[in-house]
């Protein structure tokens, strides 16, 4: 997904208001924290269907683990993302190591520090042992200096924050609910990260690929305090390709459906987009090339891609 795309679509948004107020009375912003919420557990090996999630949300006792875990993600992210929207209206960036814990204890794990030596399953690489909160604090600083190559140096700092893995349990929830934040902070909407098989092993590779480069630091600060000079200029020249070009394609569809239900508030029907490329003289081939590669707004009902009017006529002129 190209950046550019993205912001284009960041700046309708604002034109038309901007991001919605997180609260459960706005259906596109429900539906994201929903879906986030069924696919970061999924992520975890919690399986959940969107009747079971809604039953849970409702009150009913949750009957199951996955429908405890589901429900303390959800009321810890709609928190969160709430205090990151008073971060977006007001024009301040408030991030720390308190706002960190506070995290995780809301998921249920207690928010205290790790105090001995962890290994990851599936990892290569072994996470610091020592200095966690030292970690973190240069974690949060890499944060707080995001805005030059925003999209790559925020896939950089989510792995990095992975890397470090400064909990007993629950660093994968509480690093998506960060990564959310500060997107939501900045004005975007939140992403789903997927938790289906296919989107779960790019996750990991992107993880992976942000690992392979930063283990080194691990090594050398072993039994060290770690530098933040040098941990910072690392982290700023740290690639990012799989990572972040998933974050980019989960924001495009994030942003496409707050467009176009803002649009549809206004009055805009919705139609396939199919019958509306054909119009313009766009073969189906063409008009499935020009979707994937996210040339226009749509969102996906069913098996059915739809638009309206005049976002095809604003992306294809």
């Amino acid at each position: 997904m190209n950046e550019k795309l993205i912001i284009q679509r960041k700046n309708l948004l604002d034109e038309l208001g901007g991001i919605p107020q997180p609260v459960i009375e706005n259906k596109e912003w429900l539906y994201l924290l929903e879906e986030e919420t069924r696919n970061s557990i999924l992520i975890e090996g919690y399986f959940l269907d969107k009747e079971d999630l809604e039953k849970a949300l409702a009150g009913n006792k949750p009957i199951s683990k996955s429908q405890e875990e589901a429900v303390k993600y959800f009321k810890t992210a709609k928190f969160i993302y709430s205090l990151a929207y008073e971060n977006y209206r007001s024009g301040e960036f408030l991030f720390g190591i308190p706002l960190v814990r506070q995290i995780n204890k809301e998921l249920g794990f207690g928010g205290e520090f790790r105090k001995e030596k962890i290994k990851i399953a599936g990892a290569d690489f072994e996470p610091p042992e020592n200095y966690i909160e030292e970690w973190l604090k240069i974690y949060t600083e890499f944060v707080r200096t995001l805005d030059n190559n925003f999209f790559k140096n925020l896939s950089v700092s989510h792995g990095f924050f992975e890397e470090i893995h400064p909990f007993r349990d629950g660093n994968g929830r509480t690093g998506r609910i960060l990564l959310n934040y500060i997107l939501i902070s900045k004005g975007y909407p939140l992403v789903i990260i997927k938790g289906n098989e296919k989107y779960r092993q790019i996750y990991y590779k992107g993880l992976e690929e942000i690992d392979n480069q930063l283990s080194v630091l691990f090594k050398e600060y072993k039994n060290l305090p770690p530098d933040t000079k040098k941990v910072i200029l690392s982290l700023k020249n740290t690639r990012s390709k799989i990572l972040k070009d998933l974050i980019l394609e989960a924001l495009r569809e994030s942003l496409d459906r707050l467009i176009i239900g803002k649009l549809q508030e206004k009055g805009e029907s919705l139609q396939p987009v199919g019958r509306l490329l054909k119009d313009l003289g766009y073969s189906p081939e063409s008009t499935r090339q020009l979707i994937k590669r996210g040339k226009i707004i749509a969102v996906k009902r069913k098996k059915t891609w739809y638009s309206t009017e005049s976002l095809i006529k604003k992306f294809l002129n």
